[in-house]
């Protein structure tokens, strides 16, 4: 009896433990010491999606150069032996330097799991301008990424605008259109009271008497109004239409502009950031070390 008691803890022992070992491809994150990152690489997955193992996120040098190589090393916890803290290096020109450089890895049962994904840990850093930087370049805005909710919600917003102005001025044109016939004098297109001369003469090549057409203006005959003054386009029909689709049309190609710019930077990140021409700026051929900081996370 006691021996059988025996065999089924041991048996108990082991299978809790199997349950609790994690896989050779898993590691606690506050194991992994160091963590060598390469621009246009990506990170292992087994969850989500696989993303870049370097990004740059944002700083006003983003779009004038990407990094190569990031060499980041466990620089201990604060408050939790998993939320580990990161001290990454990068060679540089001198006209740029790191900001901040978080490291992501993928929890490997959840976002909570302390075990990651070997392969998974990315990078996501800020690249700024040091002083050289800004009399090369200039002092440029912080150029954070606009990939998210907030362009999403701008382009919403741009094209509910376009398609207000749109469906006013087919509105105006319609409604013009139809009013107009609607106020064409009762005779119109049946003569003169009725009939040139007011007889049923068969002689139709004789020139009707003179007379003034109904709302008849100086600068020709204009049917459709009271008073004997023209119809004039309103706000929607004529010059307010136009200058309102001009705004819309102005507004979306210099957003189009804009965002044909800032991806030429990225596409063109390796030269000096996204200009072609020869007179821009090309960065330094020196380098130096240049070290950020960061957290990190599970997602």
């Amino acid at each position: 009896m006691r021996l059988s008691t025996l065999l089924l803890a041991l048996l108990s022992g082991l299978n809790l433990s199997y349950a609790l070992r994690k896989p050779s491809n898993s590691v606690l994150l506050s194991k992994i010491s160091s963590l060598t990152l390469r621009a246009g690489q990506k990170t292992s997955a087994r969850r989500g999606s696989a993303i870049p193992q370097l990004q740059c996120m944002g700083g006003n040098a983003r779009g004038l150069y990407d990094v190569d190589v990031m060499r980041c090393t466990n620089a201990g916890s604060d408050y939790d032996d998993e939320n580990v803290q990161w001290t990454c290096k990068a060679s540089l020109p001198p006209e740029f330097k790191l900001g901040s450089t978080d490291v992501s890895c993928e929890g490997y049962d959840s976002p909570e799991d302390p075990y990651v994904l070997k392969g998974s840990c990315g990078v996501s850093y800020r690249l700024m301008l040091t002083e050289e930087g800004e009399r090369k370049y200039g002092h440029r805005k912080d150029e954070d990424d606009r990939s998210g909710p907030s362009s999403t919600g701008e382009k919403l917003i741009f094209w509910a605008f376009f398609a207000f102005v749109a469906g006013m001025i087919v509105y105006g044109v319609w409604d013009s259109c139809v009013r107009g016939n609607n106020r064409r004098p009762p005779h119109a297109g049946r003569g003169y009271g009725g009939g040139w001369g007011g007889n049923n003469d068969d002689n139709n090549d004789d020139a009707p008497p003179p007379y003034t057409p109904y709302g008849k203006s100086n600068s020709g005959r204009n049917y459709g109004t009271q008073g004997g003054q023209a119809w004039r386009p309103g706000f929607w029909t004529g010059t307010g239409a136009g200058a309102a689709a001009g705004a819309a049309a102005a507004y979306m190609a210099g957003n189009r502009a804009s965002s044909s710019r800032s991806a030429s930077n990225r596409s063109n990140s390796g030269n000096w950031g996204g200009s072609t021409g020869s007179s821009s700026p090309v960065p330094s051929s020196s380098r130096y070390e240049s070290t950020g900081f960061g957290s990190s996370s599970r997602r």
